[in-house]
């Protein structure tokens, strides 16, 4: 794991404000991501998640990203529609000499639509190809983009639908509303409040083109607290996907293909129409650079998913509800074929030692444990068929 001390590194005050950006690797899920600096990201804080990751067992700390404190962020927004989101770095912080200047921007429209936008032309302009042949995504609702279109863009075309709400959110607007009931006036937005981010390790630092796949584990995805209404929806999801088959669902990737200098992106709905062999065909496509198979990262890769098997079969009481698995390794020929596996998100997570937790489990978590019986299987047979 990266520390997030080094050579390169200088302490930065803690009177002094940092500008933070879209994280443009982001495959999955809904919150906004943000990155501090290259080497750090930053999510929406819930409680359950923080309390989640302060109490981590030793055993599984290999397996999850480092958890570097909170902070408070507040977006504000200047008469080009432009957004600023700054902080005051937590006590102790360290920043990463080279990357502090922001290289990407948030522009907020009115009618409730974002564009994130290159802060200056670079070799990373344009590079992600929303190549999803379901259910197309777009940055709002006043945009929509034909499948033949494949738009290109600087970054993850996923995090254009994380970022539209808690953006909304963080201005005071609600989100539900249709773009023609605001006001495409620029409006001056004052006293706004801050909201709490949690502070994560960056698990695509110092690759050149990160290949992430994000996995959703498990059989099943509500927690405890869920209403019954949330519980027959999400098991509605489970049974008519290969959650329910297999344990595990496609939620998210990209995959950087050499042959076109480009990211081929997939999104969770795309996974959710995936049949059993569709998820084969897709694993097979994660590792494709669009030249040749990646085999020389099969090995090292089922060490490390045979390990963690053995880490969450040692988990007495651990439930690993809604979270994923990240899979990770940079798709630039001449780089090592270094591979990373990490479980993330952790909003609906428990053990019994948590507080207040109407519910105690007792043995390991049988159904993330299912899920990644399956996924070594399926790289087992790829790794046999190549």
């Amino acid at each position: 794991m990266d520390s997030p001390c080094s050579n390169e590194e200088s302490k930065v005050s803690p009177q002094v404000s940092l500008k933070l950006e879209p994280f443009v690797h982001q495959v999955g899920g809904h919150s906004s991501m943000l990155c501090l600096d290259e080497a750090t990201v930053g999510k929406p804080l819930l409680v359950r998640e923080k309390a989640f990751y302060e109490n981590l067992p030793e055993i599984i700390t290999p397996f999850t990203a480092q958890y570097r404190g909170t902070i408070q962020v507040t977006c504000n927004e200047d008469a080009g529609g432009y957004l600023t989101l700054t902080t005051f770095p937590p006590a102790g912080y360290v920043a990463h000499e080279g990357t502090m200047p922001v290289k990407h921007r948030i522009k907020w429209h009115h009618g409730m639509c974002i564009d994130i936008e290159c802060v200056e032309t670079s070799s990373d302009e344009d590079i992600f190809e929303d190549d999803t042949s379901m259910t197309p995504v777009s940055s709002s609702p006043c945009v929509e983009h034909s499948v033949e279109r494949r738009p290109s863009h600087s970054h993850n075309p996923w995090i254009l639908h994380c970022h539209r709400g808690h953006i909304a959110k963080m201005l005071g607007l609600d989100v539900d509303a249709t773009h023609s009931h605001q006001s495409h006036s620029q409006c001056h937005f004052e006293n706004l409040p801050s909201f709490e981010f949690l502070l994560l390790e960056n698990l695509t630092w110092r690759r050149k083109r990160p290949c992430v796949l994000d996995i959703k584990m498990g059989t099943r995805q509500y927690g405890d607290d869920a209403p019954e209404s949330k519980r027959r929806s999400q098991s509605l999801k489970v049974e008519n996907s290969t959650s329910g088959s297999l344990g595990i669902r496609l939620c998210g990737m990209q995959v950087f293909q050499v042959s076109t200098n480009k990211y081929l992106c997939r999104n969770k709905y795309y996974g959710r129409s995936l049949t059993d062999d569709g998820l084969r065909r897709s694993l097979t496509q994660f590792f494709h650079n669009g030249e040749r198979l990646r085999t020389d990262i099969f090995l090292p890769l089922l060490d490390r998913l045979n390990r963690l098997l053995a880490v969450i079969n040692q988990l007495d009481s651990y439930r690993l509800f809604t979270s994923s698995l990240l899979v990770i390794y940079d798709g630039l020929d001449g780089q090592p074929s270094e591979i990373d596996v990490r479980v993330i998100d952790f909003a609906h997570a428990t053990q019994r030692d948590m507080t207040a937790e109407s519910q105690v489990y007792t043995g390991p978590d049988e159904g993330f444990l299912f899920g990644l019986k399956s996924l070594i299987e399926l790289i087992e047979e790829l790794s046999k068929e190549e």
